[in-house]
């Protein structure tokens, strides 16, 4: 599995769907995300990737995360974006579920971003929401 750090961003709430695969994508990803994933997938090799995000706990808190991979499991959400297939378990759907992919790229950071409009439901559930990022948790 190829692992990404995940830089979190939050914002609007949006109303989530329990849905396990989709004709219509569930996440977006812009041009530079799908211009940057293409290029580490062909650098795999390997036809049976898909992108898989899912939430994550870190020093810092919890965020979103995202990986390369080729495992499947029977209650994953799945859709594709383009030509990209994208996989989400079904304990993190609520919370990606309209999430926005992203690559940013400054002098300050690189990487690709998850931007979700469930986050809320993180913070309302694991603490007082005020940690973020390289802050550390309260």
């Amino acid at each position: 599995m190829f692992a990404y750090t995940v830089i979190r961003t939050m914002s609007q709430e949006q109303s989530t769907i329990d849905k396990k695969s989709s004709d219509e994508p569930f996440v977006s990803i812009s041009e530079t995300a799908l211009t940057s994933l293409r290029d580490v997938i062909k650098q795999q090799d390997k036809k049976e990737l898909f992108l898989r995000l899912f939430v994550q706990s870190s020093a810092s808190g919890v965020g979103f995360g995202m990986a390369l991979d080729t495992r499947r499991s029977d209650d994953d959400h799945t859709c594709f974006y383009e030509e990209i297939e994208v996989v989400i378990d079904r304990i993190s759907f609520p919370y990606l579920d309209g999430a926005s992919v992203d690559f940013v790229q400054s002098e300050e950071k690189s990487g690709f971003q998850i931007t979700s409009p469930n986050e809320h439901l993180i913070y309302n559930a694991s603490g007082c929401g005020s940690c973020g990022g390289d802050a550390g948790c309260c």
